[in-house]
């Protein structure tokens, strides 16, 4: 049998009413079925309101092309971007905490440099120079190029050949260093900054220092209270970013005794 080569479908945008709310771009591609016969099927990308210009919708739905396009031949341009949106779609983190951490990496950093590049244009050097020129924290840094080298294990789906992810020769000076150590306080200190607070925070801080307890482990006691009120929250799972999340692992999860007396 006669084999030919599939067709890498690039598509069209359009722009689509609704009856409510704002207009979508849709991505509209031509299939062949398998008696030979044509069909345009399409798949929404987003609203204007998300993706004011055709640039950045054409953009967005390069995530969707790459789906599409699962036996693509080589030699096909895939940006950065169409990679982190289909990261976003597909391998973002479920724990809330991290998922939110890790859009606003992408937003508010990687994006902006990186989405227009081809996966191939984007070198460890200029990863390197790029992480030096930004006004954060070296460990903040160094979050931004762990970020940058899991989505380059874009090559698990194929869109760049098997070779070592050239993040892993990104470096970062200084990275596992706090920028300023924490203050460590006395007995005396803690007992005279509980002065300035009032209730119930006052407490909150007793039990988080008493017990070695996070924020959101001493706001998950409050809620779990019978004088809190509202519904019973989830088992194990503690408030963070507005919802409910799990624990981070199992000495997170590990029971916290009370001293009698």
């Amino acid at each position: 049998m006669e084999y030919k080569r599939q067709r890498v479908q690039f598509g069209w945008l359009d722009l689509k009413e609704r009856k409510n709310g704002p207009e979508v771009w849709v991505l509209r591609y031509r299939q062949t079925l398998a008696d030979g016969s044509k069909r345009m099927p399409s798949l929404i990308v987003g609203s204007i309101e998300e993706y004011p210009t055709e640039s950045r919708a054409r953009t967005a739905s390069m995530s969707l092309l790459l789906s599409i396009n699962q036996e693509k031949p080589d030699g096909v341009r895939v940006p950065f971007g169409a990679v982190i949106e289909r990261y976003l779609a597909q391998e973002l983190p479920e724990r809330n905490s991290t998922a939110s951490r890790y859009r606003s990496w992408l937003k508010n950093y990687i994006k902006p440099k990186w989405a227009e590049f081809s996966l191939d244009q984007i070198k460890p050097l200029a990863v390197e120079d790029w992480l030096k020129r930004l006004s954060l924290a070296p460990k903040s840094k160094s979050h931004l190029k762990n970020l940058m080298r899991v989505l380059f294990n874009a090559m698990r789906w194929e869109l760049i050949p098997y070779q070592l992810n050239p993040m892993s020769l990104v470096r970062v000076k200084d990275g596992s260093k706090r920028k300023r150590e924490p203050k460590a306080l006395s007995a005396e200190e803690f007992r005279q900054m509980l002065e300035h607070i009032s209730e119930p925070f006052r407490t909150m801080c007793i039990v988080a220092m008493c017990m070695g307890l996070r924020v959101s482990e001493v706001l998950g006691l409050i809620a779990r209270h019978p004088a809190a009120g509202g519904r019973e929250p989830p088992n194990r799972a503690f408030p963070c970013s507005g919802c409910w999340t799990t624990v981070a692992g199992p000495v997170a999860d590990s029971t916290v005794r009370a001293p009698r007396g």
